[in-house]
């Protein structure tokens, strides 16, 4: 695979502990502001610090989200690893994606409102905890790429039926319904490795070939 994802993968450091009830904003005060990424839910407790191959793909993915808004002229704010939390006495659960961002409710979000895009980035730990975290806490969306199986995968968080309150396979972004997970999975393999070129090429991209469907999109509701 001759691509940005197919360099030799640097594993992350994984820790995971219970805590006891009650206690996470403890945890979360006494933490280092630049310390491992936290996923909890319901008391049980993952750190990761990522490895090289998790945080560039982590910051190539952003750069992604943030090349489509340029071109596409899509407002947007970038969350980075900002901590979401439940209120204190509602569950201990919490949650540091690798990146997240306001689209949809840019200029409308309040303080502390969760993203309406989360990025979390697999390596060496799985997705569970972060989806169960990210459900839990109302997150709409949640791309999930499987470094090591090169695989991304958009989750919708449903809001009703049978499935309300748990998220699931999408074949379209919800922030950007012209986007398809192959789309990124071609940007990640852009052999570039210097970010400003890496970042031109994703716009140019975008331009070229998104902009095209979401004016096709328009046109056919219109």
């Amino acid at each position: 695979m001759a691509s940005t994802l197919a360099h030799t993968i640097a594993p992350d450091s994984v820790l995971s502990f219970d805590i006891n009830p009650g206690t996470l904003l403890q945890l979360l005060e006494a933490r280092a502001e630049t310390g491992p990424r936290l996923k909890c839910f319901e008391g049980s407790v993952t750190l990761v610090s990522p490895g090289k191959s998790h945080e560039n793909a982590g910051v190539r993915l952003s750069f992604v989200i943030m090349a489509i808004c340029f071109a596409l002229r899509i407002k947007v704010k970038s969350l980075k690893s900002e901590t979401w939390k439940l209120p204190p006495g509602a569950g201990d659960t919490a949650y540091e994606a690798d990146a997240s961002f306001h689209i949809q409710s840019y200029g409308r979000a309040k303080e502390g409102q969760v993203p309406d895009l989360a990025v979390e980035v697999v390596v060496s730990n799985p997705a569970t905890k972060a989806l169960r975290a990210g459900a839990i806490l109302g997150i709409p969306e949640l791309w999930v790429l499987d470094f090591p199986q090169r695989r991304l995968t958009f989750h919708h968080l449903a809001t009703r039926g049978k499935h309300m309150g748990t998220y699931r396979p999408h074949p379209r972004s919800r922030a950007f319904p012209f986007l398809t997970p192959a789309d990124v999975l071609g940007r990640l393999d852009d052999p570039e490795e210097e970010d400003n070129a890496f970042l031109e090429n994703c716009r140019a991209w975008a331009a070229r070939v998104l902009a095209p469907r979401v004016g096709g999109m328009n046109g056919a509701g219109a």
